[in-house]
């Protein structure tokens, strides 16, 4: 009896199915407008500059957002060329310098910023 009823399980197993796969429907369709717009979109993110993908140069790290502007317009009338921004991570200003791509080239800059800034250090942050 027991073998009996193990088989007709497994006999109506075999016949019953939620859905076959060569007749249920596709989920996703994807046609050339959504390959399109994926690309366009990956163009999108490809040029713009985001913080966390650059090394900087930290001048300055503090509460005082007057000693926060006075560093930058300092560093900019010493170094015109380079970029320079005052970032707030609470609960502190930082102001840093330059954004590059690799630490070898922040490393090559810091050697230069360091003869006017001794306490500049490079940063990586991770936003």
């Amino acid at each position: 009896m027991k073998y009996l009823f193990v088989l007709t399980f497994m006999f109506t197993a075999l016949f019953m199915s939620g859905q076959d796969i060569n007749t249920a429907p596709n989920r996703f369709i994807v046609t050339a407008k959504v390959d399109t717009l994926l690309a366009k979109r990956s163009d999108c993110f490809k040029n713009t500059k985001t913080s966390f993908k650059y090394y900087h140069i930290q001048l300055y790290n503090g509460q005082s957002i007057n000693k926060a502007r006075s560093v930058k317009a300092d560093f900019q009338s010493k170094f015109p060329d380079t970029y320079i921004v005052i970032e707030w991570e609470s609960p502190e200003f930082k102001v840093w310098a330059g954004e590059y791509e690799s630490k070898l080239a922040a490393d090559r800059a810091l050697y230069k910023i360091r003869k006017e800034y001794p306490n500049a250090f490079i940063v990586n942050p991770k936003k």
